[in-house]
């Protein structure tokens, strides 16, 4: 009688055991779903704005340069902003290099482009330069490495290194 409870204690800790392993693999499989998921979203509404960053700097270009097609603000007069001057310190971007056209992009702006479907919370916006067609998100997203990304390139591959884990 003695080695039939040994037994079911045993069976029962190895028991504990499997399902702990299971319910850590479950979770752990749903959070990389849901950051390869963010992950996608943020890429895609960069993707639309990037695309609309191009046509309007083909008809930037056809109008002689003409600034008043680029929209936005431009990024030298929010540049006292705190969300902004956070995201410049942290980017390194020089708002001053000649012949680079940083605007910032807020929800109206979104809106007036006809991209109301982009997503972007309170407090955060796109950062576009128009000559490189370069796109920038000033909340971000952190990887799980730890380190966050704000910009559109860095962001692709972060989704081609998630792809090929």
């Amino acid at each position: 009688m003695k080695s039939e409870k040994a037994m079911t204690l045993i069976t029962t800790a190895i028991l504990v055991v499997v399902i702990t392993a299971l319910v850590f693999a479950v979770v752990y499989y749903a959070r990389m779903q849901y950051a390869k998921e963010c992950l996608e979203d943020i890429k895609t509404d960069m993707l639309l704005v990037q695309a609309k960053v191009k046509t309007i700097q083909g008809e930037y270009t056809l109008e002689k340069k003409n600034e008043e097609i680029l929209k936005g603000t431009k990024l030298l007069d929010m540049q006292e902003n705190e969300t902004i001057k956070q995201f410049i310190e942290k980017e390194n971007i020089d708002i001053n290099e000649k012949d680079k056209k940083y605007y910032v992009l807020n929800k109206e702006n979104l809106e007036e482009l006809g991209l109301e479907k982009v997503a972007l919370e309170e407090n955060t916006y796109y950062i576009v330069e128009y000559t490189t067609n370069e796109v920038y998100y000033t909340k971000g997203f952190t990887y799980s490495d730890g380190n966050t990304y704000y910009e559109l390139k860095q962001i692709e591959n972060l989704e081609t290194d998630i792809n090929e884990e």
